[in-house]
């Protein structure tokens, strides 16, 4: 057992992060690395973009969590704003990328089940791909050694 309190569920690298600066991730020794893992696909929005740490640092001065059992007007104006710019006509927020996963699995089984093929269930995913850590998401990408022991 290492001699971190932390979970260990990757093998890390051998480097610690001090602050960003848009795309680049920089060491306490000033060594900069491009980041290309960009939140490792959840958060791609770079570091410290003034505009960004201005929205949160307001935010976070007002409500750090609500759920979506109660009106988030916030919410409502950034799911409008995606709705006007983007082919889709309403938007889930997730707070991962494995629980966005699970919404895309359930919402297209719910369709087919409700248009009358509930046999029309299979998804296709690449096979050793990293898709999440929910049951669901780590058989999605049929890699044995993050499935064994979860039957």
């Amino acid at each position: 057992m290492s001699g971190s309190a932390l979970y260990e569920t990757f093998a890390r690298a051998p480097l610690a992060f001090d602050h960003g600066e848009g795309t680049w991730l920089v060491t306490d020794k000033g060594e900069r690395y491009l980041d290309f893992a960009g939140g490792i696909a959840v958060n791609s929005l770079g570091h410290s973009h003034p505009h960004l740490v201005a929205a949160l640092t307001e935010q976070a001065a007002k409500l750090w969590h609500v759920s979506n059992l109660y009106e988030i007007p916030e919410q409502r104006r950034l799911g409008e704003r995606l709705v006007e710019a983007t082919f889709a006509d309403k938007v889930f927020f997730t707070n991962s990328g494995a629980e966005a996963l699970e919404c895309a699995i359930k919402t297209a089984r719910r369709y087919h089940f409700v248009k009358g093929h509930p046999e029309r269930f299979r998804i296709v995913t690449f096979e050793g791909a990293f898709h999440g850590r929910t049951l669901a998401t780590i058989a999605a990408g049929g890699q044995y050694k993050y499935l064994e022991g979860f039957g």
